[in-house]
């Protein structure tokens, strides 16, 4: 069987496949750093908490799998594994139905928390990033009397958008034109700082902005700056230095949940050993 390290948590499901199917080692993220070395492995499962860079991939002289047992890949360095001609093994889009239903109860409870209260009908909620998480964002809004517009880099299918009653704008457009701001974009060169100092100017008075993909695609400082100007701020990932520079008082800020739904959790995890498992066997 193939020597296998898991870095920390999966799902017991996803685990006890591994148990079962490969000669498998666990260890803990802080003893992970500590190792210097782990000569026989062929195989890390790890998920988006850890770092897979080049100073991490040096410690496996043999490997020949990694298994990310989440969608984000911006913990690894991708150009390395190509590099080493490691293959990567994942399940885009597993996750997407726990953040995108986390995504309506932020913003109904940005809506709720207003004062008045605030309703959702015929409001425009601007969705930045189209993607599996994005559209089931729309489809989950569809019933809700609200007009949704969107951007991505991606050419929409005119047929689906149809069906979730989208219209695509440019990005300049939904940020301007959006009562309820929405990011799901992955991280990436071309998505770093993308909610930048140009686009919080240009946001509208008294719209609420939610961020539930990554830190890193907002510019914190300029978020603080304009911060004023909106009427609800929901954040699912954010920096630590951020946290007690936002005095909004409609501020609901969780520490990456969204994708921690149980069923979405369990096949996060469950569907890419599945796929390693079959590679492999």
């Amino acid at each position: 069987m193939i020597k296998t390290v898991l870095i920390g948590k999966i799902h017991d499901k996803a685990e006890k496949l591994l148990q079962e199917k490969t000669q498998l080692q666990q260890v803990s993220a802080e003893d992970f750093a500590k190792v210097k070395q782990f000569p026989e492995v062929e195989a890390v499962v790890l998920r988006t908490f850890t770092k897979l860079g080049k100073e991490e991939l040096a410690k496996f002289p043999k490997l020949k799998y990694v298994v990310s047992c989440s969608v984000g890949l911006d913990n690894l360095d991708l150009k390395k594994l190509k590099a080493k001609k490691v293959e990567l093994i994942n399940c885009s889009g597993t996750n997407a139905n726990s953040v995108a239903e986390y995504t309506v109860y932020l913003i109904l409870s940005l809506l709720r928390n207003s004062r008045p209260v605030a309703e959702l009908k015929n409001k425009t909620v601007g969705i930045i990033g189209l993607g599996y998480i994005g559209k089931l964002v729309a489809k989950k809004l569809t019933g809700l009397e609200c007009k949704i517009i969107a951007c991505d880099v991606i050419k929409q299918e005119p047929k689906l958008l149809d069906q979730l009653k989208v219209e695509m704008k440019s990005f300049s457009e939904v940020v301007r034109k959006a009562d309820i701001l929405t990011v799901h974009v992955p991280l990436n060169e071309n998505t770093e700082r993308l909610i930048n100092k140009k686009a919080f100017e240009q946001i509208k008075e008294r719209a609420y902005f939610i961020n539930t993909s990554r830190a890193e695609v907002i510019d914190e400082k300029a978020l603080i700056a304009v911060q004023h100007k909106l009427k609800g701020i929901a954040l699912d990932v954010y920096s630590e230095k951020l946290k007690p520079r936002l005095k909004i008082s409609n501020l609901i800020l969780t520490e990456h949940v969204a994708a921690q739904g149980e069923d979405s959790f369990e096949k996060m995890c469950e569907e890419p050993i599945k796929k390693f498992v079959q590679r492999v066997k």
